[in-house]
Parts: C-alpha cells; structure tokens; sequence
C-alpha cells in the first residue's frame, strides 16, 4: 500500500511516534512520492535529480558556446557540495532531534503534571512543521527572490545577437538553478526553526533539573548533540560564502563576521533558552548540597574528633563524605549553556573555515581574524 503524499501531516500523540524534523516535510514527502527519497532518505537520487536540472544544463551551454564562466560560479560550490551536504544531513540531525525530544521524558526532566502540557507542544510543533503553507512559501520566496532582481536589475534583461547565449545561461541559472537551492536550504532554515520554536516553549516548563548530574547541565547535556548536528546547515552555507570570497578577492570581514553571528545564534540559540533554569538549578543546587554538607561535617566531627571512635578502617561516614563533595564539585562547576568545549572549538572552525579559501587565494589577513574571534568569544 502506497504512503500517502502528505500522510505525515498533523499532530499525532508523542507515545505513538518520535518527533521528526524530516518526516511528514510536504516537500520530503512529494520527494519520496516521485522516489527520490526513501525510508532510509537517500541522497544520491535527489542530489543526481538537482544537478541535471539545474547545474548541467548551464555547464554544458557554456562548454558549447564558449560563453563566459562568470554566471556558473554560483553553482559549483552550491550543486556539487553545499546540497549534497544538506541532503545527507536530513537523517543526522533527525536521528539527533529526535532522541533530545524524547529524552526529554526519558530522564524525568517533564514532571508528571507537566507531561499532558509537553505533549502537546511537541504535537503543535510537528503541526507547524507539517504545514502546506509554508512548504508553498518556500517555493515562492525561492522563485521570488529571483524575480525581484530582475524588476532591480539584478537579472539581466533577455537579449538577441552574440550575447543572446550567455543571457540564457544567466536567465537559467537566476531562475532554475539558484531557486531549487533556495528551496533546499529555505528548508533548512525552517527545520531550525521549528526545533528553536520547540526549544523556547519547552524552556518554559518547569523542568525538574539535577544540579548534581555529571553532565554539569543538570540534566539537559543531551542538547548539546542536537544544537551542534545543525553545523551541517553552516557548513553547507560556509562553501557558499567561501566560493564568493575567493572570487571577490576582497577584505571579508563583514562577510566573515555576519556568517560568524548568524551561526553562533543558530547554534547557541536554542540552548540559551535554558540558562536562565541551569544558572537557577546551580544556585539551589549550591544551598542544598551545601546546607547537607554542613550536617554531615558537623556529625563527621562529632564522631571522630568527640570522644570515642570506632575503627576508621571500612568505615562508611568517609565515603560519604567524599561522595558529598564530589557532588558539591560537580553543581559548581555547572555550566550555563548545555555545551562542552570541544563542541565550542567545533563552533570557531565552522565559523573560520569560510576565510580560509580567500586566505590562499592571496586575501590579506589584516584585522579579519581578530574581529571573528572577538565575535565567537566575546
């Protein structure tokens, strides 16, 4: 029996699926009902599909005719990487999304009175994610965007004679190439923002933290895997920006540092949203885990320097009281965003690789290294 085009759409109860960012995508579904896309969401048929429409046609104009190159730089990097990238990032990231959504419930963070609520929020945003509307929206801001550069000049007027060639290869490229790359990385950017929808609605829960869990999140380290899988979405837009650069053979900074910003907030967007409840979760972590140590201290005290003693050999009040300080250890050394370092470094080269192109290419490095790494950590 054949899925249904857009079965995936709607809200269904999250004990009977896991929450998808790919499935039940009207685009992803018009894909697989064409058998491009499959359960194991193959990337070859679609990428092969996307090139033959869009990258070949203008590549072999411009062997034919001898036309100018300039209009097909915008393809290279976007064709042969940048959408192959987002198309083998559709099952990494989901695989990722899903398990944060569900671990949410897993490890008790949702209070019981709470879980009808929670519910319903991952149902609202599958909801959101299934919409018709914006997978239309998408298609025509894609195609829009290249009509209005044509109403300001931005697409070249259609013309006859010796140049009449290389305006088709133009026109192609303004108005078939660069749109089905559009709508690839428009759904990109609209996935985000349904997990950063669901993110900031979740946030405002009242999560039961563990101040003391050696993930030093309180609980919520396993955010940290669904917000890096996104770098995907940056890397794909990082070739883009780095083909430009080496062609413009310009300073970059304001190209480097806008893509800086833009993937920080990407990134750390969404675990922001839950600073506010780890930093209140450390600090009553702190009070409680410090008012426990006191009492065991004192009575430590009193036991072993009041009086008589028993043998100290095996004794359990000494494990005790290093376990209570292992935990103490851990709540002060709680993070504010649900992040490790390595994730971080992770985040700088994503964000550095697009000036490396423009670097070899003979681009002075001037003050350019310097504003992005006071825009990642400052």
């Amino acid at each position: 029996m054949k899925r249904p085009v857009f079965a995936g759409a709607g809200p269904q109860p999250l004990n009977e699926t896991r929450f998808s960012l790919i499935e039940g995508d009207p685009l992803f579904e018009l894909q697989r009902a064409a058998h491009l896309a499959g359960g194991r969401h193959r990337v070859l048929p679609r990428a092969l599909t996307l090139a033959l429409i869009g990258y070949v046609p203008p590549l072999v104009l411009a062997l034919v005719s001898g036309a100018a190159h300039g209009a097909l730089l915008p393809l290279h990097t976007r064709f042969l990487i940048a959408i192959p990238v987002l198309l083998w990032a559709e099952r990494f990231v989901d695989g990722r999304v899903q398990s944060a959504v569900a671990s949410f419930t897993a490890r008790g963070l949702v209070r019981p009175a709470d879980l009808p609520r929670f519910q319903a929020i991952v149902s609202e945003s599958e909801q959101l994610h299934h919409s018709v509307r914006m997978a239309v929206a998408i298609v025509a801001i894609a195609f829009g965007i290249s009509g209005l550069g044509r109403l300001v000049g931005l697409v070249p007027h259609m013309t006859t004679g010796p140049t009449a060639q290389t305006t088709a290869i133009e026109w192609w490229v303004a108005f078939l190439s660069l749109p089905l790359f559009r709508i690839v990385l428009l759904q990109w950017v609209w996935r985000w923002a349904v997990w950063a929808i669901l993110m900031a609605r979740t946030s405002r829960l009242d999560l039961e933290l563990q101040p003391a869990h050696p993930d030093l999140a309180g609980g919520l380290g396993f955010l940290e895997q669904a917000a890096i899988s996104f770098l995907c979405l940056q890397v794909a837009t990082g070739t883009v920006i780095a083909g430009r650069l080496v062609t413009k053979l310009l300073p970059v900074r304001e190209e480097i540092a806008g893509f800086t910003v833009m993937t920080v907030a990407m990134v750390l967007g969404p675990l922001a949203l839950f600073s506010r409840k780890l930093l209140r979760a450390k600090r009553r972590g702190e009070l409680s885990y410090g008012e426990l140590a006191s009492r065991h201290n004192r009575l430590f005290g009193q036991r072993w320097f009041g009086g008589q003693s028993p043998a100290p050999l095996g004794d359990p009040s000494f494990s005790s009281l290093a376990d209570l300080s292992t935990g103490y250890g851990l709540i002060s050394r709680m993070r504010p965003l649900p992040i490790g370092r390595l994730s971080l470094v992770l985040l700088l080269v994503v964000c550095l690789a697009p000036a490396v192109p423009a670097l070899l290419a003979g681009v002075p490095l001037n003050d350019m290294l310097v504003r992005v790494v006071k825009t990642v950590l400052l």
